[in-house]
């Protein structure tokens, strides 16, 4: 019986990659950790709320610079990864169309330099920091689109290689520059990470040259553009426009509760990324291919996501919960102690979120575009609107308890919107053979 539940476990798709790509979300973690306490060190919680601004506001950069190719190019290369002439066609658009919007961006950042300082950080003596990520642009266009092109091949060990290397590469980098010049040596190596990440890629130069065999002007197609289209509508709603409404919700913090606060908050969502770390990948790596391939059904990739998933979650929200002092002392500093009361509800909010944003990728995986831009607009729209409203009434505890708030309505939004394809029997097709062996 033993025998059977270990053969069982092994063959499953899910363990596979989670154990696989465990090592490169360990190494994440520590060199997280190791980024956070120096930061903490040398720049303290302020200067962790202006750093907080600078990353949301590069996330937003990385997903326009991406064009919506990250999520795209996932979904169609792992849909028709085993026809050649679809394959190519795919990489080829998507290497011309990332690249092309790499110098585009590149020359916007280069021009609207001074009113993006004005509004990430209050002031125009940062400008030299977006004149350097305008160069830096094409080199983190082409870095998005061959990770995204391994992930749609499963090439889940390649992953974990350069991602080691470069959260390692990356966190050394920041130490470095934080020791030498403090708040803006941590803002010069949050623009410098994608040049790191890009030449991280070259680890796998054999992988990599064979990928680019595959790019052929002859072969870039006016469809596909029209395709990823789509996903570019998807991106701008979720990944462009989130961070920024973060940016003006940690803005409001520092101005109506005080600019520590926006530090501790900061502080308590870098904590939650890092052990949001797995789920994330497990996103990535194995949910969105797995409901882009043909035959899945969100019913029962969902179930099996949550079965092998929200348990282990919910055990080590708890841990975390019952050892949040120790955890902050540990990555953070004792003046970071504050930030302790805002645990309960990011934690909440965090389980909810797993849940919603597991049937959220069928949107994705589907192209459904209209139903997606609605449904992120309620998000966002409950996300800013109930964090204003509880920082008001609440202090800075209001904006984890919006965020909890938020994501349980969302989920039942989402489990409303899908309620035919997730309540209605349906035969099964995915993971049967796990379930029968």
């Amino acid at each position: 019986m033993f025998k059977g539940l270990l053969s069982k476990l092994k063959s499953n798709e899910l363990i596979q990659v989670a154990s696989v790509n465990s090592l490169s979300v360990f190494v994440r973690l520590v060199t997280g950790f190791i980024s956070s306490k120096f930061t903490a060190i040398f720049i303290g919680p302020s200067g962790m709320a202006i750093t907080g601004n600078l990353v949301n506001f590069s996330q937003s950069l990385e997903n326009l610079s991406s064009l919506g190719f990250k999520n795209g190019m996932i979904k169609f290369v792992a849909e028709y990864k085993q026809d050649e002439s679809r394959f190519k066609t795919i990489v080829s658009s998507g290497f011309i169309v990332a690249l092309s919007i790499g110098f585009l961006l590149g020359i916007a950042l280069f021009v609207f330099a001074k009113p993006l300082s004005a509004f990430v950080f209050n002031s125009d003596q940062y400008i030299y920091l977006f004149k350097i990520s305008a160069f830096i642009m094409p080199f983190l266009t082409v870095q998005v689109f061959f990770v995204a092109l391994l992930n749609g091949l499963k090439k889940v060990k390649d992953l974990v290689l350069i991602n080691i290397v470069s959260y390692i590469s990356s966190a050394g980098m920041i130490v470095y520059l934080m020791s030498i010049n403090q708040l803006k040596g941590a803002l010069l190596a949050i623009v410098l990470t994608p040049l790191v990440l890009f030449l991280s890629l070259f680890l796998r130069f054999n992988l990599f040259l064979k990928l680019c065999q595959s790019i052929s002007i002859s072969s870039v197609s006016k469809a596909f553009f029209l395709k990823i289209l789509s996903f570019f509508s998807m991106t701008l709603f979720s990944g462009i426009m989130m961070p920024f409404i973060f940016v003006v919700i940690r803005n409001y913090v520092i101005n109506h509760v005080g600019v520590d606060e926006a530090g501790y908050w900061e502080g308590m969502r870098k904590i939650s990324n890092y052990f949001m770390l797995f789920v994330y990948t497990l996103f990535q790596m194995y949910l969105l291919p797995s409901l882009s391939e043909k035959n899945a059904l969100l019913k029962n990739v969902v179930s099996h996501f949550y079965k092998m998933v929200l348990p282990i979650v919910l055990i080590c929200f708890l841990v975390i919960y019952l050892l949040k002092v120790f955890i902050i002392k540990l990555v953070l500093t004792d003046a970071f102690l504050p930030m302790q009361e805002l645990f309960l509800w990011q934690l909440i909010g965090d389980f909810f979120r797993i849940m919603f944003l597991t049937i959220s990728y069928q949107f994705l995986a589907k192209r459904m575009v209209g139903l997606y831009m609605v449904c992120e607009a309620i998000y966002m729209l409950l996300i800013y609107f109930l964090s204003i409203y509880f920082i008001d009434n609440f202090g800075l505890v209001g904006v984890v308890k919006a965020h909890a708030l938020s994501c349980f309505i969302y989920l039942f939004v989402l489990l409303f919107v899908f309620r035919k394809t997730l309540f209605t029997p349906q035969v099964s097709t995915i993971h049967e053979a796990d379930e029968k062996e």
